[in-house]
Protein backbone atom coordinates (compact mmCIF):
# COMPACT_ATOMS: atom_id res chain seq x y z
CA UNK A 1 0.00 0.00 0.00
CA UNK A 2 0.89 3.55 -0.55
CA UNK A 3 1.84 3.45 2.25
CA UNK A 4 26.02 9.09 21.60
CA UNK A 5 27.37 11.64 21.54
CA UNK A 6 31.34 10.64 22.82
CA UNK A 7 30.84 10.97 26.44
CA UNK A 8 34.40 12.56 27.70
CA UNK A 9 35.43 10.73 30.85
CA UNK A 10 38.95 9.42 32.13
CA UNK A 11 39.44 5.78 32.37
CA UNK A 12 41.50 4.59 34.85
CA UNK A 13 44.24 1.78 34.04
CA UNK A 14 44.05 -1.80 36.47
CA UNK A 15 47.65 -3.48 36.38
CA UNK A 16 46.89 -6.44 34.17
CA UNK A 17 46.95 -9.67 37.06
CA UNK A 18 49.20 -12.07 38.50
CA UNK A 19 49.85 -15.39 39.57
CA UNK A 20 51.66 -15.89 43.09
CA UNK A 21 53.26 -19.64 42.42
CA UNK A 22 54.57 -22.00 45.57
CA UNK A 23 57.67 -20.76 46.55
CA UNK A 24 57.03 -17.22 46.25
CA UNK A 25 57.86 -16.71 42.33
CA UNK A 26 55.50 -14.47 40.59
CA UNK A 27 54.26 -15.96 36.64
CA UNK A 28 51.96 -13.62 34.49
CA UNK A 29 48.44 -15.11 33.63
CA UNK A 30 48.11 -16.07 29.77
CA UNK A 31 46.98 -12.55 27.62
CA UNK A 32 43.22 -13.60 28.34
CA UNK A 33 43.61 -14.32 32.27
CA UNK A 34 45.79 -11.06 31.99
CA UNK A 35 42.55 -8.79 29.93
CA UNK A 36 39.73 -10.01 31.44
CA UNK A 37 39.92 -7.59 35.08
CA UNK A 38 40.61 -5.35 32.57
CA UNK A 39 37.52 -6.29 29.76
CA UNK A 40 35.20 -6.41 33.57
CA UNK A 41 35.80 -2.89 34.79
CA UNK A 42 35.35 -1.52 31.27
CA UNK A 43 32.26 -3.66 31.34
CA UNK A 44 31.18 -1.74 34.70
CA UNK A 45 32.38 1.15 33.44
CA UNK A 46 30.21 1.52 29.92
CA UNK A 47 26.84 -0.11 31.81
CA UNK A 48 27.05 2.58 34.74
CA UNK A 49 23.94 5.46 33.75
CA UNK A 50 26.00 7.56 36.66
CA UNK A 51 29.52 7.56 35.13
CA UNK A 52 31.09 8.85 31.40
CA UNK A 53 33.79 7.46 29.46
CA UNK A 54 35.42 8.20 26.25
CA UNK A 55 34.02 6.23 23.44
CA UNK A 56 36.91 6.99 20.83
CA UNK A 57 39.88 6.05 23.82
CA UNK A 58 37.92 3.12 25.02
CA UNK A 59 37.39 1.58 21.41
CA UNK A 60 41.61 2.26 21.27
CA UNK A 61 42.28 0.64 24.53
CA UNK A 62 39.95 -2.64 23.02
CA UNK A 63 41.67 -2.72 19.44
CA UNK A 64 44.85 -2.93 22.14
CA UNK A 65 43.29 -6.14 23.97
CA UNK A 66 42.70 -7.46 20.43
CA UNK A 67 46.04 -7.68 19.42
CA UNK A 68 46.83 -8.80 22.75
CA UNK A 69 44.01 -11.92 22.26
CA UNK A 70 45.54 -13.27 18.89
CA UNK A 71 45.97 -16.74 18.94
CA UNK A 72 43.85 -17.31 21.94
CA UNK A 73 40.85 -19.65 22.15
CA UNK A 74 38.19 -17.95 19.91
CA UNK A 75 35.32 -18.69 22.12
CA UNK A 76 37.35 -17.70 25.29
CA UNK A 77 34.86 -15.30 28.21
CA UNK A 78 37.98 -12.74 27.47
CA UNK A 79 36.70 -12.46 23.87
CA UNK A 80 33.02 -12.68 24.55
CA UNK A 81 33.25 -9.59 26.69
CA UNK A 82 35.97 -7.68 23.87
CA UNK A 83 33.22 -7.73 21.98
CA UNK A 84 30.49 -7.26 23.81
CA UNK A 85 32.04 -4.22 24.90
CA UNK A 86 32.48 -3.20 20.97
CA UNK A 87 29.41 -4.08 19.98
CA UNK A 88 27.80 -2.10 22.83
CA UNK A 89 30.10 1.33 22.52
CA UNK A 90 30.08 1.28 18.86
CA UNK A 91 25.92 0.66 19.29
CA UNK A 92 25.76 3.65 21.55
CA UNK A 93 27.94 6.02 18.95
CA UNK A 94 25.37 5.24 16.51
CA UNK A 95 27.42 3.04 14.55
CA UNK A 96 25.02 0.64 13.67
CA UNK A 97 26.59 -1.24 10.93
CA UNK A 98 29.77 -1.06 12.35
CA UNK A 99 27.95 -2.65 15.71
CA UNK A 100 26.19 -5.52 14.56
CA UNK A 101 29.29 -7.85 13.87
CA UNK A 102 30.43 -8.03 17.17
CA UNK A 103 27.36 -7.89 19.06
CA UNK A 104 26.63 -11.16 17.22
CA UNK A 105 29.67 -12.44 17.96
CA UNK A 106 29.32 -11.97 21.65
CA UNK A 107 26.08 -13.45 21.93
CA UNK A 108 26.97 -16.49 20.39
CA UNK A 109 30.31 -17.06 22.78
CA UNK A 110 27.58 -16.46 26.00
CA UNK A 111 25.71 -19.31 24.28
CA UNK A 112 28.43 -21.68 24.54
CA UNK A 113 29.96 -20.00 27.95
CA UNK A 114 27.87 -17.77 29.75
CA UNK A 115 29.56 -14.19 30.91
CA UNK A 116 26.65 -11.87 30.54
CA UNK A 117 24.06 -11.38 33.51
CA UNK A 118 20.52 -12.60 32.40
CA UNK A 119 19.28 -9.33 32.00
CA UNK A 120 21.80 -7.86 30.52
CA UNK A 121 21.78 -10.61 28.14
CA UNK A 122 17.97 -9.87 27.43
CA UNK A 123 18.70 -6.50 26.42
CA UNK A 124 21.68 -7.47 24.19
CA UNK A 125 19.40 -9.41 22.10
CA UNK A 126 16.54 -6.73 21.75
CA UNK A 127 19.76 -4.20 20.54
CA UNK A 128 20.65 -7.04 18.53
CA UNK A 129 16.96 -7.47 16.87
CA UNK A 130 16.70 -3.50 16.63
CA UNK A 131 20.30 -3.37 14.70
CA UNK A 132 19.07 -6.12 11.88
CA UNK A 133 15.86 -4.04 11.76
CA UNK A 134 17.22 -0.50 11.22
CA UNK A 135 19.82 -2.42 9.06
CA UNK A 136 16.79 -4.29 7.06
CA UNK A 137 18.33 -7.60 8.13
CA UNK A 138 14.80 -9.19 7.90
CA UNK A 139 15.98 -12.54 9.04
CA UNK A 140 17.98 -11.89 11.61
CA UNK A 141 15.82 -9.35 13.25
CA UNK A 142 12.74 -12.53 13.10
CA UNK A 143 14.86 -14.95 14.55
CA UNK A 144 16.76 -12.78 17.31
CA UNK A 145 13.00 -10.57 18.32
CA UNK A 146 11.53 -14.90 18.61
CA UNK A 147 14.54 -15.04 20.73
CA UNK A 148 13.66 -12.09 22.98
CA UNK A 149 9.80 -12.74 23.26
CA UNK A 150 9.88 -15.99 25.89
CA UNK A 151 12.37 -13.66 27.77
CA UNK A 152 10.27 -10.50 28.18
CA UNK A 153 7.47 -12.92 28.91
CA UNK A 154 9.12 -14.28 31.79
CA UNK A 155 10.62 -11.26 33.13
CA UNK A 156 8.02 -9.33 35.55
CA UNK A 157 9.80 -6.14 34.91
CA UNK A 158 9.18 -5.67 31.25
CA UNK A 159 5.54 -4.07 31.00
CA UNK A 160 2.82 -5.82 28.96
CA UNK A 161 2.93 -2.66 26.82
CA UNK A 162 6.28 -3.79 25.86
CA UNK A 163 6.06 -7.25 25.22
CA UNK A 164 3.44 -6.17 22.77
CA UNK A 165 5.32 -3.68 21.23
CA UNK A 166 7.92 -6.28 20.65
CA UNK A 167 5.52 -8.49 18.94
CA UNK A 168 4.97 -5.49 16.91
CA UNK A 169 7.98 -5.12 15.71
CA UNK A 170 8.56 -8.71 14.43
CA UNK A 171 5.17 -8.40 12.54
CA UNK A 172 6.75 -5.66 11.26
CA UNK A 173 9.28 -7.60 10.53
CA UNK A 174 7.93 -10.28 9.03
CA UNK A 175 5.69 -8.32 6.92
CA UNK A 176 9.17 -6.86 4.95
CA UNK A 177 10.37 -10.27 4.59
CA UNK A 178 6.85 -10.86 2.72
CA UNK A 179 5.59 -13.39 5.22
CA UNK A 180 2.49 -11.35 5.48
CA UNK A 181 0.02 -14.28 6.74
CA UNK A 182 2.93 -14.20 10.33
CA UNK A 183 2.43 -11.01 10.28
CA UNK A 184 -1.22 -10.85 10.04
CA UNK A 185 -1.76 -12.95 12.66
CA UNK A 186 0.74 -11.96 15.05
CA UNK A 187 -0.45 -8.07 14.45
CA UNK A 188 -3.83 -9.64 15.50
CA UNK A 189 -2.83 -10.84 18.43
CA UNK A 190 -1.05 -7.16 19.08
CA UNK A 191 -4.53 -5.94 18.03
CA UNK A 192 -6.42 -8.30 20.61
CA UNK A 193 -3.79 -7.39 23.20
CA UNK A 194 -3.64 -3.47 22.90
CA UNK A 195 -7.87 -3.45 23.22
CA UNK A 196 -7.59 -4.95 26.32
CA UNK A 197 -5.01 -2.50 27.97
CA UNK A 198 -5.89 0.61 26.16
CA UNK A 199 -9.44 0.30 25.03
CA UNK A 200 -10.95 -0.29 21.33
CA UNK A 201 -10.60 3.74 20.58
CA UNK A 202 -7.37 4.57 22.58
CA UNK A 203 -4.83 6.14 19.64
CA UNK A 204 -2.29 3.71 20.70
CA UNK A 205 -4.09 1.40 18.43
CA UNK A 206 -3.48 3.16 15.18
CA UNK A 207 0.08 1.69 14.41
CA UNK A 208 -1.47 -2.22 14.52
CA UNK A 209 -3.91 -1.39 13.11
CA UNK A 210 -2.35 0.32 9.97
CA UNK A 211 0.07 -2.80 9.94
CA UNK A 212 -3.18 -5.17 10.19
CA UNK A 213 -4.62 -2.98 7.04
CA UNK A 214 -1.20 -3.43 5.03
CA UNK A 215 -0.85 -7.03 6.16
CA UNK A 216 -4.53 -7.40 4.76
CA UNK A 217 -3.80 -5.74 1.26
CA UNK A 218 -1.04 -7.47 0.44
CA UNK A 219 -2.68 -11.12 0.78
CA UNK A 220 -5.45 -9.77 -1.42
CA UNK A 221 -8.08 -9.12 1.40
CA UNK A 222 -9.23 -6.08 0.20
CA UNK A 223 -12.60 -5.89 2.51
CA UNK A 224 -10.25 -6.65 5.62
CA UNK A 225 -8.08 -3.67 4.28
CA UNK A 226 -10.68 -1.63 4.18
CA UNK A 227 -12.20 -2.37 7.69
CA UNK A 228 -9.20 -1.77 9.47
CA UNK A 229 -8.51 1.35 7.00
CA UNK A 230 -11.82 2.96 8.61
CA UNK A 231 -11.87 2.00 11.91
CA UNK A 232 -8.22 3.66 11.88
CA UNK A 233 -9.99 7.07 9.92
CA UNK A 234 -12.53 6.53 13.20
CA UNK A 235 -9.70 6.49 15.67
CA UNK A 236 -7.45 9.31 14.25
CA UNK A 237 -10.77 11.76 13.96
CA UNK A 238 -11.50 10.91 17.47
CA UNK A 239 -8.42 11.90 18.70
CA UNK A 240 -7.66 15.23 16.09
CA UNK A 241 -5.04 12.83 14.65
CA UNK A 242 -5.32 15.11 11.41
CA UNK A 243 -2.58 14.00 9.54
CA UNK A 244 -3.58 10.10 9.78
CA UNK A 245 -7.17 10.84 9.03
CA UNK A 246 -6.06 12.74 5.84
CA UNK A 247 -3.62 9.83 4.88
CA UNK A 248 -6.51 7.43 5.79
CA UNK A 249 -8.93 8.86 3.36
CA UNK A 250 -6.52 9.13 0.89
CA UNK A 251 -5.66 4.95 1.26
CA UNK A 252 -9.25 4.63 1.54
CA UNK A 253 -9.42 6.61 -1.84
CA UNK A 254 -6.52 4.00 -3.70
CA UNK A 255 -8.24 1.05 -2.44
CA UNK A 256 -11.45 1.85 -3.35
CA UNK A 257 -9.77 3.18 -7.19
CA UNK A 258 -8.30 -0.25 -7.23
CA UNK A 259 -11.39 -2.11 -6.83
CA UNK A 260 -13.34 0.03 -9.67
CA UNK A 261 -15.50 2.06 -7.07
CA UNK A 262 -14.47 5.28 -9.20
CA UNK A 263 -17.37 7.71 -7.43
CA UNK A 264 -15.90 6.69 -4.01
CA UNK A 265 -12.44 7.04 -4.93
CA UNK A 266 -13.14 10.59 -5.95
CA UNK A 267 -15.29 10.84 -2.94
CA UNK A 268 -12.08 10.11 -0.34
CA UNK A 269 -9.71 12.37 -1.93
CA UNK A 270 -12.41 14.94 -2.24
CA UNK A 271 -12.49 14.76 1.50
CA UNK A 272 -9.18 14.54 2.36
CA UNK A 273 -8.57 18.00 0.15
CA UNK A 274 -11.63 19.64 2.04
CA UNK A 275 -9.77 18.95 5.19
CA UNK A 276 -6.13 20.38 4.00
CA UNK A 277 -7.90 23.56 2.76
CA UNK A 278 -9.46 23.93 5.97
CA UNK A 279 -6.08 23.30 7.91
CA UNK A 280 -4.70 25.87 5.63
CA UNK A 281 -1.21 24.10 5.82
CA UNK A 282 0.15 25.10 1.88
CA UNK A 283 2.03 21.45 1.64
CA UNK A 284 -1.19 19.11 2.69
CA UNK A 285 -2.88 21.32 0.20
CA UNK A 286 -0.29 21.09 -2.69
CA UNK A 287 -0.03 17.19 -2.08
CA UNK A 288 -3.99 16.11 -1.53
CA UNK A 289 -4.13 18.72 -4.55
CA UNK A 290 -1.67 16.39 -6.45
CA UNK A 291 -3.13 13.52 -5.79
CA UNK A 292 -6.75 14.24 -6.76
CA UNK A 293 -5.31 15.55 -10.19
CA UNK A 294 -3.67 11.96 -10.39
CA UNK A 295 -6.66 10.51 -9.59
CA UNK A 296 -8.72 12.49 -12.36
CA UNK A 297 -5.52 11.25 -14.68
CA UNK A 298 -6.49 7.57 -14.07
CA UNK A 299 -10.31 8.04 -14.35
CA UNK A 300 -9.67 10.21 -17.67
CA UNK A 301 -10.84 13.71 -16.98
Amino acid sequence: MPKLRDEIGRLILIPAAALVMAGGMTAHAGPAEDALPRLKDIHRLVMDPLRSFSISATLAELDGFERDLAGTAPDGIARGELNYLRGFILYRAGRTQDSLAPMREALRIDALTSFLPGSERTRALYRLANQAEMLKQWPLAIETYRQVLPLFDADHEVTPNQRLGTRERLAFCLHEAKRFIEARQLNQEVLEGGEQLFGLESEKLLVVITNLAQNNYELGDFVGARAMLERRLAIAGKHGDEARVEDSLFQLGVLAFEQGQRQEAESFMRRRLALAEKSGNAGRIAEAKDDLDILYQKLGR
